[in-house]
């Protein structure tokens, strides 16, 4: 049985949102690392270099988080109005543009829909 479009879709949009999260995880580590560093031989303009540094990364941390959040959310919110409303059948549809809406159209029954108005529930 092949994977309906929508599917595949949702998936790369999931592994896009995780990759955005391991990479925060990374810069978390990186941040551990250079306190350390700090605590143990920085000394001088290494100091305030080192905490440049630490500000830095942790702005990076909150941005990969926060773009993390903001894909696997969107994901989320499509994945729940992805059912047709006609046929009741789930993700049989081609997501033509990865841009807010997403405009679905049933490959079962023809039902035109669009994910994220406000009339979908």
């Amino acid at each position: 049985m092949q994977t309906s479009k929508f599917i595949r879709w949702h998936e790369k949009q999931l592994y896009l949102s995780f990759a955005w999260l391991l990479s925060c995880l990374l810069c978390g580590f990186l941040f551990a690392t250079v306190v350390e560093y700090v605590a143990k031989y920085a000394a001088g303009i290494f100091t305030i270099l080192s905490l440049l540094g630490l500000y830095v990364i942790g702005i990076a941390a909150i941005e990969l988080f926060r773009r993390f959040w903001m894909q696997f959310s969107f994901a989320q919110f499509c994945s729940s109005s992805a059912t047709c409303k006609s046929c009741g059948s789930y993700g049989l549809f081609d997501v033509r543009r990865e841009t807010w809406p997403i405009y679905a159209r049933c490959d079962k029954c023809g039902y035109s829909w669009v994910i994220g108005s406000e009339d979908d529930e």
